[in-house]
C-alpha cells in the first residue's frame, strides 16, 4: 500500500492525544459526604474488565463511572497499565479526571469524575437522553451543527456502509488538517466549527458522533502511527457494519495541503492487516479481521 508524501505531515503533526489522566490521590475521600444517592458499582478485577467500564461510560456520555476493585492500589496499578497502552483517551470529555475512593468491607469504591466537553454534553442531549436540554450553551451550538449535518448528509433508506461515507466524505470536503497547533487547541469537535480546521482527536470525535446518531455503533481508537522514523500519537476510528468491524482514519484521507471536494479513500473501511503496516494500537480494541468488501 502506496503512502503518499503528504501523509508525512499528518503523521508529524498530530499531536498526541492519550494525555496522562490528572487523578486527586492524596489521602481517601470519605465518600459518604457526597451525597445519599445509591449507585451500583462494578465490579472491575483485570485491565480489561477496567477498559471496558471507561469505553461504555463514555459511549453512554456520562459525567461518573463507579468501579469496585479488590483494593485502591489494585485500581492505580490497572489503570497506570492502561494509561502506558495509550487506551484512556480524552473524546468527548475535558483534559482531566478526578479520582474518589473509600475502602469498604470487601474492597474499595472508585468513582471517576470527569466533565464532558460541548460535544459530550450535546450528545448526552441528542443521543442518550441523559439531559432533558442542553448543558450550556457551547453544548447547545455543537449539538445544533451536528444536526444541520446529519440533516443534509443521512437521507431515508441509506445502508449503514452509504451513511457511513457520507459522513467521511464531508468531514473531508468541509474541514482541513490543522498541520500547525498545539493538539490540546484542535482536539474537539466545537473547533472545525469554528476555525474549519482541526487535529486527528477533532475529527474522529465529530466523525463517530454523526455514526452514533445516524444508528451506526462507531468508536474511537487511540493509539500511535508511525512512517519510518518514529512513532506519533494518533487517533482514528472503528466501525461496526453488519457484525464486523472496521478501521476508518477520516484523518489521514485528507489530503495535505488541503484540495476542495477531493477525498481519498486508502484508510476507509480496512481491516487490522491494513492498518497495522501504520498504525498501532492496543488489544483492547475490536478486532478488524478483513477489509471491506473482501
Amino acid at each position: 500500500m502506496r503512502i503518499e508524501k503528504n501523509h508525512i505531515k499528518v503523521i508529524v503533526a498530530c499531536a498526541l492525544v492519550v494525555v496522562i489522566i490528572s487523578m486527586s490521590l492524596v489521602g481517601c475521600i470519605d465518600l459518604a459526604g457526597l451525597g445519599q444517592t445509591k449507585h451500583t458499582y462494578i465490579p472491575v478485577s483485570t485491565e480489561e474488565e477496567l477498559f471496558d467500564v471507561v469505553e461504555n461510560g463514555l459511549y453512554q456520555f456520562e459525567d461518573t463511572m463507579y468501579i469496585k476493585t479488590k483494593s485502591y492500589e489494585a485500581f492505580k496499578v490497572m489503570w497506570e497499565n492502561l494509561d502506558k497502552a495509550n487506551v484512556l483517551h480524552t473524546v468527548f470529555r475535558e483534559k482531566y479526571y478526578q479520582v474518589r475512593y473509600k475502602a469498604v468491607k470487601d474492597g474499595c469504591e472508585v468513582q471517576l469524575a470527569m466533565t464532558l466537553n460541548p460535544c459530550g454534553y450535546a450528545m448526552r442531549y441528542l443521543y442518550t437522553k441523559a439531559d432533558k436540554e442542553y448543558r450550556n450553551d457551547k453544548a447547545k451550538e455543537v449539538g445544533e451543527k451536528i444536526e444541520q449535518i446529519k440533516a443534509e448528509i443521512i437521507k431515508a433508506g441509506m445502508s449503514d456502509e452509504e451513511k457511513v461515507r457520507a459522513i467521511h466524505d464531508y468531514i473531508i470536503s468541509h474541514y482541513e488538517y490543522a498541520v500547525n497547533g498545539d493538539v490540546n487547541d484542535y482536539a474537539q469537535t466545537q473547533v472545525l466549527f469554528d476555525q474549519g480546521k482541526g487535529q486527528c482527536q477533532a475529527y474522529s470525535e465529530l466523525f463517530v458522533a454523526l455514526c452514533l446518531l445516524s444508528g451506526v455503533e462507531a468508536r474511537i481508537v487511540s493509539g500511535e502511527s508511525s512512517f519510518g522514523f518514529g512513532e506519533k500519537g494518533h487517533a482514528w476510528c472503528q466501525v461496526k457494519l453488519g457484525h464486523l468491524w472496521y478501521h476508518i482514519d477520516v484523518t489521514w484521507d485528507d489530503p495535505i495541503p488541503d484540495v476542495a471536494e477531493m477525498v481519498r479513500y486508502d484508510y476507509y473501511l480496512k481491516g487490522d492487516p491494513t492498518v497495522a503496516r501504520t498504525h498501532q494500537w492496543s488489544e483492547l480494541f475490536e478486532k478488524c479481521y478483513t477489509d471491506y468488501g473482501t
